[in-house]
């Protein structure tokens, strides 16, 4: 783990793989993206989970996974929805008070470590070729 206590997470989409499949078609979206960090979290599918720090700030961000090879492709994350609403250790940012339309900003207050994951929804929207469409994921956050 990173000696960082502010979190950005990155969301890796394989745009040119995921623009075949609709969002109801969960199991190869899900295979079409990674999510990783800076706290030196290995990219992965397993379960999704992030590791923060208590009471830091959190952005995610979205990236063509192939960027090379799809050079004016673009991943942008539209919306970041806590599931427990109100009671979420999880706070958004207003767009319109931050980050804009690039990528979404928020804070965790203190927690303890041992509070369980968290599920939260990313909502993003992939353009490919000039096709956009829009995917929803259920990543979890853990407190370190």
């Amino acid at each position: 783990m990173s000696k960082m206590k502010d979190t950005i997470i990155t969301l890796y989409v394989d745009t040119t793989k995921i623009i075949q499949y609709s969002n109801k078609e969960k199991d190869k979206v899900l295979e079409c993206v990674l999510i990783c960090d800076n706290h030196d979290d290995v990219p992965g599918r397993e379960d999704f989970t992030s590791y923060i720090k208590s009471n830091s700030k959190l952005s995610w961000v979205g990236a063509a996974m192939y960027i090379m090879t799809s050079k004016e492709d673009f991943v942008i994350i539209k919306e970041i929805k806590a599931k427990k609403g109100s009671k979420s250790f999880i706070k958004i940012y207003n767009r319109k008070n931050g980050a804009g339309s690039t990528h979404i900003d928020g804070h965790v207050g203190k927690i303890k470590d041992s509070s369980p994951p968290e599920e939260y929804k990313i909502k993003f929207m992939v353009n490919s070729g000039g096709v956009e469409k829009k995917y929803t994921i259920d990543p979890k956050i853990k407190i370190f």
